[in-house]
């Protein structure tokens, strides 16, 4: 009983030399082709996770940057605490304490009745109170790489990396076949006698 199948073959003149290599010849073409598309992308995914963490949007070079803006924060509404916690101590002492109240007066310039106010002139007087309110500072947006640059380097790794497989694989003749492919030639299974 004779069976007929279409196999690809690299022989012409003798295809039974090496069947298996012929039979195996266009899988592996399809797997070099597969790993080089893969490596290429793993190549680009990765330089752009590690682009993102450091510089990107939510990055550790934007995280510390709001790190160092909180703390600048942090430490100016400290100061703004203790200055409304002095202003508020100085308002509860002026409301209850009459010595408190007569040296405040005093230094407004106030006098008592039958007190003498002398005035040396040259010398600063009190009258210019200079109430420390804080300075005004505004949280700034975090200096990162554009989103669209971190996709674009990662892209053209993309591109070099499979442009250099694509080239290794030139060179080692994996494209080139020494003798000619015929495709689809009957090869005739006979009986063994």
């Amino acid at each position: 009983m004779q069976t007929v199948r279409s196999i690809y073959l690299f022989h012409a003149p003798n295809p039974l030399i090496n069947p298996l290599r012929n039979l195996l010849f266009v899988p592996i073409l399809i797997v070099m082709k597969k790993f080089r598309l893969l490596c290429a992308a793993l190549a680009g995914t990765l330089i752009y996770v590690l682009i993102s963490l450091s510089g990107g949007t939510d990055g550790f070079w934007a995280k510390k940057q709001l790190q160092e803006q909180k703390r600048l924060l942090s430490a100016r509404t400290q100061q703004i605490q203790n200055i409304t916690d002095g202003l508020e101590l100085e308002f509860t002492a002026l409301e209850n304490d009459p010595d408190v109240i007569a040296a405040f007066a005093r230094k407004l310039g106030y006098i008592r009745d039958g007190e003498k106010a002398v005035r040396i002139n040259g010398l600063m007087t009190d009258r210019d109170f200079d109430f420390e309110t804080g300075t005004p500072l505004k949280a700034a947006e975090p200096y990162t790489l554009p989103e669209w640059f971190c996709k674009a380097f990662a892209l053209a790794v993309f591109a070099v990396v499979y442009a250099l497989l694509l080239l290794d694989d030139y060179r080692k003749g994996r494209f080139r076949s020494k003798d000619t492919l015929i495709r689809g030639i009957s090869v005739y299974d006979l009986p063994q006698v």
